[in-house]
């Protein structure tokens, strides 16, 4: 997981942003923030080849 910005770094983004938060809001969301950029990172790479996808390899009817 990404490391959450440092309490200062935060407060810029927000200060810059117009956000004005009481200081325990203001630190849950430097904790969401960390755990959004991980999630940005994986939706970064790149996406597994469409062969991978089981709708692919799915035969419908068969032998039943």
């Amino acid at each position: 997981m990404a490391e959450p910005l440092s309490p200062g770094s935060f407060a810029t983004l927000l200060a810059q942003a117009g956000i004005a938060l009481p200081p325990a809001e203001a630190e849950d969301l430097r904790h969401a923030h960390a755990k959004l950029m991980t999630m940005l990172a994986i939706l970064r790479d790149p996406p597994v080849p469409l062969a991978a996808e089981p709708a692919f390899t799915f035969a419908p009817g068969g032998d039943a």
